[in-house]
């Protein structure tokens, strides 16, 4: 069980979250979060500081780029990053796979999907 500070600081970040335009799922299995197609900036990542709890992670349009990737080590229950339409560049994204090998990043949008937070095809 998490200390109460523990609790408190992620209960804060969450705010922060939804305060940025971020939406998504947080209970006691499944942690995603969605920033696509918000203004979320680089250094806001560092909301994940206090909320490493992330299994999915979803940046997609947005202009976060390769500094903010730098903000994301903390994120070690992460399984799926989502970076379609961003300024992450290659040589970033190669550096966060060797960084994160389990991890499934997405680059590009597959043909026929659905978009997890909105049901919407995409």
């Amino acid at each position: 069980m998490a200390s109460a500070s523990v609790q408190r600081k992620a209960e804060a970040a969450w705010t922060r979250i939804e305060a940025l335009g971020g939406h998504g799922v947080w209970d006691g299995e499944m942690v995603s979060v969605s920033f696509a197609g918000t203004k979320v900036t680089d250094d806001d990542l560092t909301v994940f500081h206090d909320f490493p709890f992330v299994q999915v992670l979803d940046l997609s349009g947005t202009d976060i780029g390769d500094g903010g990737l730098e903000h994301l080590p903390e994120l070690k229950a992460l399984e799926e990053f989502i970076v379609v339409g961003t300024k992450v560049s290659g040589p970033a994204l190669t550096k966060f796979r060797h960084k994160h090998p389990s991890v499934k990043v997405v680059t590009e949008l597959p043909k026929g999907g659905v978009n997890r937070f909105t049901g919407a095809p995409l």
